[in-house]
């Protein structure tokens, strides 16, 4: 068999043409691999260059609201403390029938009949009648934490309801237990201690679960 030998043009297109095609390969690798456009490739880079930051839990500082909507309604007989001065005690006590009874809670009145609401998301676990308080309502928080609301009228709301923060659950009434024409009594009861409602606005609700 006679052997055939590439003449030396054949040789040095060949060259030429698989230089060519290795170039051209390499271009094509090298677009596809860079970025689109500078916005993109500022934001490669700004990825690379910002530090990580770990995530933390964050907790929300949830709050009580006030068991009235009004702007018009102010303490006419505050929580009776221990250690208040002779002045805030006699301010404190509540006159019924010839007897001076220490407030468990805070009685907040107005000249204008009030909607008393809910001081934070619970269940309405009870509602009573009183001849001297009215219409009481018992609304649970979770197991240590109740709030109750003496001397309401028209109550809105019926037991086992589940509310929110700021429902309404009544109107504000006139009672025995108070000369003004329009209050109630409100009270807090954590782990079977009561509460200053003043103080208690003012704590965190994650606290109290």
């Amino acid at each position: 068999m006679t052997k055939r030998r590439l003449k030396g043009s054949v040789k040095k297109s060949l060259f030429v043409v698989s230089i060519s095609v290795i170039f051209i390969s390499l271009f094509m690798i090298t677009k596809n691999l860079q970025p689109s456009n500078e916005n993109d490739e500022a934001y490669v880079m700004n990825s690379l260059l910002e530090p990580i930051v770990p995530v933390t839990n964050v907790t929300e500082t949830l709050k009580f609201t006030r068991p009235y909507t009004s702007d018009k309604v102010r303490i006419s007989k505050y929580f009776y403390e221990k250690d208040a001065t002779n002045e805030e005690q006699e301010r404190s006590l509540i006159y019924y029938e010839n007897t001076y009874l220490q407030n468990s809670g805070v009685v907040y009145s107005s000249d204008e009949e009030f909607d008393v609401v809910s001081v934070f998301d619970g269940t309405v676990i009870d509602i009573k009648h009183d001849e001297i308080l009215n219409n009481i309502v018992y609304v649970s928080h979770n197991s240590s934490l109740t709030s109750i609301y003496y001397g309401l009228k028209d109550v809105k709301v019926k037991v086992n309801d589940s509310i929110t923060q700021n429902t309404l659950l009544g109107k504000s009434d006139k009672n025995k237990f108070c000369t003004d024409q329009n209050s109630i009594l409100f009270e807090v009861n954590y782990d079977g201690k009561v509460l200053n409602p003043e103080s208690f606005y003012k704590m965190d609700v994650n606290e109290l679960n």
